[in-house]
């Protein structure tokens, strides 16, 4: 990683002018190497918003992946006509990848459904460090009562959400005493019992991890190019726009969006459910085993041999 954060800012940064040339000859005329100048000029970008997102238990290197496919996605969508510069346009683009990607990977179980639960899971970590707060278990009650002022929070939320965020940051390696000199020392991992599930649970579970993220994907895939935009704007970034900011942006009433935001939940459910359903139609086929025919009446019996 720390090879690649080298490599990136050593690519020549452009200027203004060579930015909008080489941003006019792909997308007037779609010259592969002007966009491969303009999209390497600003790798350096992507890590800058990664690093907003440290603490949310991923790697670095995974935040950057995500960055980077963002940063292409803008490329493609990028309009040197309106005004403004690249950079400007590729940070959303860039941002809402790895808000996306988070929200995949994290467990329902560890960030939960609502979207207290999700703005939480994006905002913790950044107040906890602003307010110079680390860990969990050094957080008085005090402490506790400011971020959930913060926050617009119940105290128990913030207890709740930092104790999920912090699981698994102590290394098992870490030392549990023991006598050095006669070789007795000891690690975490030596005091666990040994609880793991035998391969195919592993790869079941591994299966229908698979499954519901592809479903969801697939749910998302369902909707317009409008209510996606809005569920995202809505749910998938740091500062959820409000419904009358996403009205002031589509020229409609407040009304109008929640009515399009209800209908593409509804209809990412109904997709949702429908695959459930195919899916346990699938598993009852195939548990029942091969049906057998009846037979006619009158038809002769096979004697028994």
């Amino acid at each position: 990683m720390r090879a690649y954060l080298s490599a990136i800012h050593a690519l020549p940064v452009l200027t203004e002018d060579e930015e909008r040339r080489f941003a006019d000859a792909w997308a007037r005329d779609g010259d592969v190497d002007a966009a491969h100048r303009l999209v390497t000029a600003h790798l350096r970008l992507v890590p800058k918003v990664a690093r907003q997102f440290r603490g949310q238990g991923m790697p670095l290197s995974d935040l950057i992946g995500e960055g980077n496919i963002g940063l292409l996605q803008s490329l493609k969508r990028y309009d040197p006509d309106k005004g403004f510069r690249f950079a400007t346009y590729a940070r959303w683009w860039i941002r809402a990848a790895i808000l996306n990607h988070l929200l995949q990977d994290w467990s329902l179980v560890k960030i939960g459904t609502g979207t207290g639960n999700k703005r939480l899971f994006f905002n913790l970590a950044k107040a906890k460090r602003e307010m110079g707060l680390i860990g969990t278990e050094n957080m008085t009650d005090a402490d506790i009562a400011r971020l959930a002022e913060r926050l617009d929070v119940s105290p128990a939320d913030i207890v709740r959400m930092s104790q999920r965020l912090s699981g698994g940051d102590l290394s098992l390696d870490h030392p549990t005493g023991g006598d050095p000199d006669d070789g007795r020392t000891g690690t975490l991992l030596d005091t666990l019992a040994d609880e793991r599930p035998d391969q195919e649970a592993q790869l079941a579970d591994r299966q229908e991890s698979h499954w519901r993220r592809e479903k969801v994907r697939e749910a998302f895939g369902v909707l317009d190019e409008r209510e996606r935009t809005i569920l995202a704007r809505r749910y998938l970034t740091g500062r959820p726009h409000t419904l009358q900011a996403l009205a002031a942006l589509y020229g409609v009433t407040a009304e109008r969006i929640r009515q399009i935001e209800a209908k593409a939940i509804n209809k990412m459910r109904q997709a949702i459910t429908a695959a459930k359903a195919a899916k346990a139609a699938k598993a009852n086929k195939a548990a029942a085993g091969p049906t057998r025919r009846r037979a006619r009446p009158g038809a002769p019996v096979p004697a028994a041999t």
